[in-house]
């Protein structure tokens, strides 16, 4: 074989390699796509069931000591089946099942509940924790682009007693294992988003802070 014809059929195989690699790629993508969607799509059907299916929440704290919460979660089929909320933040395209917890599962399949916080609610004197990933752990992506969010964007949380709105009003960034920020405070109910930061680095952690503007009871009235 001549050293052109070696040339031609290195350029060939060359190209075809290139042109499956470039197949998969769109393929991936699309299906990446597709999955996102589909789990967008459960996200909001949940957000509209969610009022009707849900546990009562006054039986939240007896059901979900501590103590029980590993054993709760190794037995539930799907963190969506046992959801005590839905967090939507249309401004970075977010629907998202909010677990009691933050588990490996619950944060794979949405967000959790940082532990000694509250649970989504209208009362004063509360904060509400809701830990999440950035991008590449879960498809949903749940909380990639919350370092885009800025003063004055709304939150919006739907529980199975009503739904939740809140107005972000700040963001820090803080160390892994300073949960002093988790504090409550007179007359306000607080919710924080908390992820990895920077991102892909993840050697810190984002806060992002919002306040309950409205509900709604209000809303209706």
């Amino acid at each position: 074989m001549s050293n052109k014809q070696k040339k031609d059929y290195l350029s060939k195989f060359l190209l075809a390699v290139g042109l499956i690699f470039i197949v998969f790629s769109i393929a991936f993508l699309f299906l990446n796509h597709k999955r996102i969607e589909l789990k967008k799509e459960e996200s909001i059907n949940l957000e509209k069931q969610i009022k009707q299916e849900l546990p009562p929440f006054e039986n939240y704290e007896q059901e979900n000591r501590p103590e029980e919460i590993e054993q709760n979660v190794a037995s539930k089929d799907s963190i969506k089946d046992t959801a005590i909320g839905v967090l939507r933040i249309d401004k970075i395209g977010v629907i998202t099942p909010i677990s009691d917890n933050t588990s490996e599962q619950s944060l794979l399949e949405g967000s959790g509940i940082v532990e000694d916080t509250d649970i989504p609610t209208s009362e004063e004197n509360t904060i509400t924790v809701l830990a999440g990933h950035r991008g590449g752990i879960n498809e949903t992506q749940s909380f990639l682009n919350i370092d885009k969010l800025e003063k004055g964007d709304e939150l919006k949380i739907t529980t199975r007693e009503e739904e939740l709105y809140y107005k972000v009003v700040d963001k820090e960034v803080i160390e892994p294992t300073d949960w002093s920020k988790f504090t409550r405070e007179e007359g306000k109910t607080k919710l924080f988003l908390m992820a990895c930061h920077p991102y892909p680095k993840n050697d810190k952690r984002l806060l992002v802070k919002a306040e309950l503007i409205k509900n709604d009871e209000e809303i209706n009235n």
